[in-house]
């Protein structure tokens, strides 16, 4: 029998090991080399049915499939194929025996690998192995260094491949187990599916993170804007159309007479973060206050009525794996029928549809990936919003 302890991860209720602290998406002028496209891949049973040495950068692969990333291994092949298995629906039920954190063995896992190249002058010194997001639980090699595992599916995971990125051939190993202790907080409404379903990347990483605060003032008209930044070196903001240019990006910065933001005119205004060693941040300002006034939601001092929608990610024939014409279409879809709230239900979404309800007008109510509804059929014994246990789970999808 495999010995399972290097595998312990998979019923760990740590939500995972090695990764960086979670950072919000954006644009950057630095280099990244995409590993979109496809992967050499094969789908184990289970923890007693792995690939030795899968992760050895020799290791031969060339017998295994190719699998297109980012995929729903469930739903590649032609219609009606189920290659690698079935998509699962559940409304409330649990697909597997209820035994928190624990999953079964016959727990389907797929194994990825993908060699790629890093050009003369890539700086390895400062990037990062980035999974758009991952169904349920992973873990990770580079170049047969182990990063580390996470959990979370639709969670951002960030890895530090500065020791082990190196110019020229590198190999990518990654494990992904179908159920995972994660799954137990994953009990939405939904079909369940399994893979690298986002995109992955290593990018270079210069600013760590920055927050926009653009506040409007109805009464006088006044826009306020600081920006938080969470960088190495000195960052500047610019900000051309509202004759913004301060080596202090945090201010705040009071300007007269801007157009606020809302979801009949989502006005925009472009700007960029520039540091001291070359990065450049494009930035989307929108100024708008929201606020709750004797008991009324009000955005900019008046009051607004919300007519929202919920919305998975999904498509019939990629499952949960979307172009950014599919996000756009679900956006242009709900303001021809008058739909100005959404609800990323039941957890967050990629990020770029979050970029197209700022330029089209949508309030999003944004939805943490965390339900245990199943546990009522048991009389919601064990139920992990009642254990202290799985407290850093909870906190890392909060």
């Amino acid at each position: 029998m495999r010995d399972l302890k290097s595998n312990a991860y998979v019923e760990d209720r740590s939500p995972g090991t090695g990764r960086l602290r979670p950072r919000a998406a954006f644009a950057t002028g630095l280099p990244a080399i995409a590993l979109d496209g496809d992967w050499r891949f094969r789908l184990a049973s289970g923890l007693d049915d792995l690939t030795e040495d899968f992760a050895a950068p020799d290791f031969d692969d060339s017998a295994w499939d190719l699998l297109a990333v980012p995929s729903c291994w469930q739903m590649t092949g032609l219609p009606g194929e189920l290659r690698y298995g079935a998509p699962a629906y559940t409304n409330i039920s649990y697909p597997f025996p209820v035994d928190p954190p624990r999953v079964p063995r016959q727990n389907p896992t797929g194994e990825y690998r993908r060699a790629f190249d890093v050009p003369d002058g890539f700086p390895a010194s400062a990037a990062v192995l980035r999974f758009e997001g991952v169904d349920s639980a992973f873990a990770v090699w580079l170049n047969g260094i182990r990063l580390g595992d996470g959990k979370g599916s639709r969670l951002t995971t960030e890895f530090d491949v500065s020791a082990g990125l190196r110019p020229g051939r590198n190999v990518l190993a990654v494990r992904v187990h179908q159920w995972s202790s994660g799954s137990y907080l994953e009990d939405q409404d939904m079909w369940w599916l399994s893979g690298i379903f986002r995109s992955v990347s290593v990018a270079a990483r210069g600013v760590e993170d920055f927050f926009v605060h653009a506040a409007y003032d109805h009464t006088t008209g006044q826009g306020t804007l600081a920006v938080d930044v969470t960088a190495p070196t000195r960052v500047s903001l610019s900000v051309p159309e509202l004759g913004i240019s301060a080596a202090d990006p945090a201010g705040p910065h009071v300007i007269d007479g801007v157009e606020p933001w809302s979801d009949e005119q989502p006005r925009l205004y472009a700007g960029e973060l520039v540091s001291e060693a070359g990065e450049r941040i494009p930035l989307r300002v929108g100024f708008r206050t929201v606020a709750v006034v004797d008991g009324v939601l009000s955005v900019n001092g008046r009051p607004v009525s919300l007519r929202g929608v919920n919305r998975h990610e999904w498509h019939p024939l990629t499952g949960r794996t979307l172009t950014e014409d599919t996000m756009l279409a679900d956006v242009l879809l709900m303001k021809q029928h008058n739909i100005n709230a959404v609800r990323t239900s039941h957890y967050p979404p990629d990020h770029r549809f979050l970029d197209l309800c700022d330029e089209h007008g949508l309030w999003v109510f944004c939805e943490g990936d965390l339900e245990t509804h199943g546990f009522e059929f048991g009389g919601w014994q064990r139920n992990p919003s009642d254990d202290p246990a799985w407290r850093e789970a909870y906190l890392d999808r909060t």
